[in-house]
């Protein structure tokens, strides 16, 4: 698939490392949009939310649940959520709503 093949070209080029559960990952981060952020919480859940949130988009085969720790640039992050984006049948990308731990 041709969205698949493009987006594991950029993650390979452009994207960061990461660190869960003792595998090295990467993906590409960026300050989630707030259109985004209504979409996967309500507005009290989204009020509680620690910041500085980030989001990921990372390969179909990184399948980290809910609550996996997350080190990312010396600092640990929590997953708060994990959507899978399908085109047809085939899981393009997941995306990871990343919060930080204190």
């Amino acid at each position: 698939m041709i969205v698949r093949a493009y987006l594991n070209y950029w993650l390979r080029r452009y994207g960061e490392s990461f660190q869960a559960g003792g595998q090295t990952y990467r993906g590409i981060f960026f300050p989630p949009p707030a259109g985004l952020l209504r979409w996967l919480f309500t507005q009290s859940e989204l009020d509680a939310l620690p910041r500085p949130l980030w989001a990921a988009a990372v390969a179909p085969s990184v399948n980290l649940p809910q609550n996996t720790t997350v080190l990312w640039r010396g600092a640990n992050y929590r997953v708060a959520r994990s959507v899978e984006f399908r085109l047809n049948d085939a899981t393009v990308y997941r995306l990871l709503l990343l919060e930080p731990l204190a």
